[in-house]
C-alpha cells in the first residue's frame, strides 16, 4: 500500500522539477541601462532620447519583442510612441519590482528615479 504513494510522490516531484526548470529564464543577466547612460542625465533633463530608449532596448526587448515570451502584455517596438503609450505601466512594474523577473538584475534606484521623473515631466521625447 505504501508503494503507490511513493510512486505518486516521485511523479509529483518530477513534474514539479520539470515545471520549475521550464519556467526559469535562460541566458545571462542583463546589465541595467543606467550603466550605459551619460552621467549628465538626471531627473530634471531625462527624456526618451537621452535615457528611456536605451533603458527599454537594453532591458526589455529580449522578452517584450514580437517573438518574446512576454509579448502578450506589451510589445516593445523601440519607438517613442510605444514607450509613451505604455510609459506609466512600465514605470509601475519597474518601481514595484515585478520587472525584470529573476534571475535578471533588478533596476537600480537611479533607473526607478529617472523613469519616474520622465513620467512626471510629461514623457518628453
Amino acid at each position: 500500500m505504501c508503494v503507490p504513494a511513493i510512486r505518486n510522490s516521485k511523479l509529483f516531484a518530477i513534474v514539479l522539477l520539470f515545471f520549475c526548470v521550464s519556467c526559469y529564464k535562460k541566458g545571462n543577466t542583463i546589465k541595467p541601462a543606467a550603466s550605459s547612460t551619460s552621467d549628465s542625465v538626471n531627473v530634471s533633463n531625462v527624456t526618451y532620447t537621452n535615457y528611456v530608449h536605451a533603458l527599454l532596448k537594453n532591458n526589455c526587448s529580449s522578452c517584450h519583442a514580437a517573438t518574446g515570451s512576454a509579448a502578450a502584455f506589451w510589445i516593445n517596438t523601440n519607438t517613442y510612441d510605444n514607450a509613451s503609450e505604455y510609459g506609466v505601466r512600465i514605470k509601475e512594474t519597474m518601481v514595484e519590482g515585478s520587472m525584470p523577473p529573476p534571475p535578471r538584475i533588478p533596476f537600480s534606484q537611479a533607473d526607478k528615479d529617472l523613469i519616474t521623473a520622465w513620467i512626471k515631466r510629461g514623457l518628453p521625447e
